[in-house]
């Protein structure tokens, strides 16, 4: 499978934040029960106006095990845009001043998501 650019994180401290991104990404994995990565972080970082600028790539299957598994505990799960919001949220709770959006501000899978969840 192809890899997917499907986040892009802007951290002024790429020591620290990177470690707590891997980690939030790992238990996310854990949740899909595949021995495979299901994500990989870009292998080189731009630094630029003080802040390091890195993209976020997944397999599909990732995301889609991922989504199952998380609408399985809440019907509210629709799409990938969930599986951001809860990266948001551990960022936040690990006080990680790392921003994390969709690579280009609109999810790669929102038609196939639309046409799945009718």
């Amino acid at each position: 499978m192809e890899w997917i650019p499907l986040y892009s994180v802007a951290s002024k401290n790429l020591e620290s934040d990177a470690p707590i991104l891997r980690g939030i990404f790992e238990e996310l994995q854990s949740l899909t029960g595949s021995p495979t990565a299901g994500y990989r972080f870009d292998d080189r970082a731009q630094f630029a106006m003080g802040w390091w600028f890195y993209t976020i790539h997944v397999k599909e299957q990732f995301v889609r095990d991922l989504v199952v598994r998380l609408r399985a505990s809440d019907q509210r799960v629709k799409d990938e845009g969930a599986i951001l919001e809860i990266v948001r949220e551990r960022l936040k709770s690990k006080n990680s001043a790392a921003t994390i959006k969709h690579r280009k501000g609109r999810s790669l899978f929102a038609r196939y998501w639309t046409w799945l969840m009718r």
